[in-house]
Formats: C-alpha cells, structure tokens, sequence
C-alpha cells in the first residue's frame, strides 16, 4: 500500500469515529461565522465548504445573525426573519455553459461509440455537468464519480464538502487518494487510491480490496487552477459570506418595520398607590398636583424605514458588481430604451466566463470519458480509445422579437444555419432530434405549397 493511501485509511478512520464525526457547523453569530473563514485545516475547510451548500440550497435561515443583546431564547421567538436567496441567483446566472443542448462527436470504433452513447443516454450528461458547474462555481472544486451497477455505468457528483483528497506532490490538480464521505451522519466512507478500496464506517475497516481500474474512479473539476494545493476558492465564499450579511440586513429591516406599525403607550405620573390595569372599560388614575404633566400619549418610534431600504439596495447592487454580473442578466425584460450593443457590453464580463468555462470543461469531460472507459474496461472488457469533440451553442443574449427575426434571417440568407434548426431551437420539446424537426419543417413546406 502507498502512503497516501495509509495517510488517507488513516484520516477515514479519525472522521468516522463515533468521538469524530461529521458535524454540520452550528453558528448563530458573526464571530462564529468568519471563525469559519479564518480557522486552519480541512476539517475548516469542509465546515466552509458546508457553510455556502446550506447557503445555496436555501437553508439560510439558521445562519441569520442575532440583534444586539438578544438572547439566543429571543433569537428564537422573533417572528421577523427573512431571507433573499442571493447565493443561488449569482452562481445560476454565472452557470449558462450547458443550459442548452450540448453537441458531442466520438472518435472511436463503433463498439466504444454505441457503449459509450447507453452511458449517457442513462446518466444525460448535460444535466449533470449543469449541475457540476454550480458545484464547481459554488465550492471550488466537484467530482463526478464513476461507478458499475447492475451492468450499467452510473455518474455520481460529489460536493467537496463531503471529500478529502491527498493530493499528488508533483500534480496538485491530482489527487493520489480521496476519502469519499458518504451524505448523512459521516460515519460512511470509501478511500480509493489508484489500486485499492476501502469501506470504513463507525472508525473501523469493513472491506478492502484491490482494482483493476489503474486510476481513482474520480474526475475532478476546478473553479480555478491549483497553484498552492488541491483545493481552490470558489464563487461562493465570497457570495455567501456576504449574503448571510444580507439577510441579517434584511431581517433587521422586517423587524424594524414591523415595529414601526405599533403605536407604544406613554403614561405620564399616574397614581402610585393604585394597581396600573388597562384594557376595555378601566380608567387610569392619575393623582397630581399643580402644574405637573399627566395623562396617556401614543408615540410610534421614529425608524428610518427608508434609509434601511436604500443601504440594502445599495447592498446588492455592490455585490452584483464585485462578482461582475451586469444587472441586464437578471432581468427577463432589459428596457425599450436600451440598445442592443448596450446590452451586449454589458454582458461582456459573463461571456468572458462562458470562454474560459468551455476551456475547462472540454478539459472534464475528456477526462470523464477517460474514466468511463477505465470502468468499463475493468467489468465488461470493453478495449479502445476515444477523443471526444464538443461543440457549445452560441449565448442568447436579451434581443427584441424584431432584432431576433433580422438576426435569423440574415443567418438563413447566408447559410449559416436551416430552418429545422431554427424549429428546434425554438421549440426544443417538440422534436426529438434536428432530423425530426428537419421532417416536420418538410411537412409543413408540402402543406404551405397545396393551398
């Protein structure tokens, strides 16, 4: 056995141990919140990692912040808590690779090529690379998992929240033994190195066996390129760090406004030596002499209601520029007085990203077809190489519906696309395939020209 693999058997058996389990992070105030950013190790980092899951999943309210001097019972009781669901919004808007169908082309024999095709028309890769992209985009780094059951090929993604790789000393965007933690309680995990299988649950070693794979049946994407280590940043440290300030801000905001709505009673000098009651049908007593003021006022605290709104818009409106997100993105209608080239420059930033996107993943799933290959080859003996080619559509960026028809048209008159291509594009759940859309546009041509 390698060492990487004992060092990984070893750091299993510590983080399923019943003493060391996998426990989700328990914060509830700011101090405990960034205690996460600044603290050492990758149980830290997998605390962080866990942090901006429960952000994008919307699991955000037990992250909301407590107002000064509230007891945690207080905390508790407060009816007003509100969330805005920031983290997702940024990391779908920036995720556009594999919205659309994506083209692949093999080049391999005809047996790798039919193999190949079942395995993804039962896994459906665009779905799971979308998917990915947040992952990757969200946490740093995400893996698909290639396994064989049941005589089928399946693909797992696998948050890094839920990994802890020893990384290769000459590669570090390879790792030389990664400890997969199963989801739930963490007291489930399998360690693999490039020949070997363990399964550890409970702090002990329940199997271990060798494989014929010759590789971690891992494939790995990353955010950004390691440089100092296997683990990069992703989008969302800084996304959900900042939009849990968000919903404290927003939350503060309901409570204040709620409070705003009710009047507080005011009783000036009434009798000391009588019980103070009120309600329906009781009179205040008030026992005063001379020129001293008495009496009951109603006054409504004077909160700045709207200097809270326009701070928290303000708010976002910053954090939309820090991730470089133009706010025409999220937007479905852009406005009649703005151009299509201003639109156009607007989004220059995500389509910037979208080129350097493709330059990745090209990268990912050459490496997953890769790995596929391995496992089939281990369990059906399926031989071969194979090169794949992807062709990403073009963006669709905001147009009007004339400026879409002179776009189409000018792209029909020079041969640049079809018709059928246009019917599929635009309809996408009306035809199975171009050829189908290609018939049915035929179809139509032969109806047009009988009338």
């Amino acid at each position: 056995m390698s060492d990487s693999f004992i060092r990984a058997l070893s750091l299993a058996l510590e983080q399923t141990s019943p003493a060391g389990g996998d426990r989700r992070p328990s914060v509830s105030r700011p101090d405990e919140l960034y205690a996460l950013y600044t603290s050492e190790g990758d149980h830290a980092r997998r605390a962080e990692s866990r942090f901006i899951w429960d952000m994008y999943c919307g699991d955000q309210l037990r992250y909301i912040t407590r107002l000064p001097g509230e007891s945690a019972v207080e905390f508790l009781r407060r009816p007003h808590k509100q969330f805005l669901n920031v983290t997702r919004v940024i990391i779908d808007v920036l995720s556009q690779l594999y919205r659309r169908p994506v083209e692949r082309q093999l080049d391999a024999d005809k047996r790798v090529r039919e193999r190949i095709q079942r395995v993804w028309d039962r896994n459906t890769p665009d779905r799971l690379l979308l998917g990915l992209d947040r992952m990757a985009r969200l946490q740093g780094v995400a893996a698909v998992r290639v396994s064989y059951e049941q005589g089928e090929v399946r693909y797992w993604p696998w948050p890094a929240h839920r990994l802890v790789c020893i990384p290769d000393l000459i590669r570090p965007d390879t790792p030389a033994a990664v400890i997969a933690i199963a989801a739930g309680d963490g007291s489930l995990a399998h360690v693999w190195s490039p020949s070997r299988v363990s399964t550890v649950a409970g702090g002990r070693v329940l199997t271990e066996q060798e494989h014929g794979l010759g590789r971690i049946p891992f494939a790995f994407v990353h955010d950004s390129l390691p440089v100092d280590g296997f683990w990069t940043e992703g989008r969302g440290r800084a996304v959900a760090f900042a939009n849990a300030e968000c919903n404290a801000k927003l939350s503060e905001l309901a409570h204040t406004v709620a409070m705003q709505g009710f009047g507080v009673m005011e009783i000036v000098n009434p009798d000391p030596t009588n019980e103070l009651a009120i309600g329906p049908g009781r009179a205040i007593a008030f026992n005063v002499s001379g020129n001293e003021p008495f009496g009951v006022n109603f006054k409504s605290p004077n909160a700045p209601i709207s200097e809270l709104i326009a701070d928290l818009e303000f708010f976002l409106r910053t954090l939309l520029k820090t991730q470089r997100i133009p706010e025409s993105v999220l937007s479905v209608n852009v406005g009649a007085n703005i151009s299509g080239v201003s639109v156009l420059a607007q989004q220059t930033p995500v389509l910037e990203d979208r080129v350097e996107r493709q330059q990745v993943f090209r990268g990912f799933e050459q490496d997953l077809l890769d790995i596929t290959l391995a496992v089939l080859g281990e369990h059906e003996g399926v031989q071969g190489a194979a090169i794949l080619h992807v062709n990403y559509p073009e963006p669709t960026l905001e147009q009007s519906a004339a400026e879409r028809m002179q776009v189409d048209d000018w792209r029909l008159r020079n041969g640049m696309t079809t018709p059928w291509q246009l019917m599929l594009r635009d309809d996408p759940d009306a035809y199975t395939d171009i050829e189908q859309a290609r018939q049915a546009w035929l179809k139509n041509r032969e109806g047009n020209n009988n009338e």
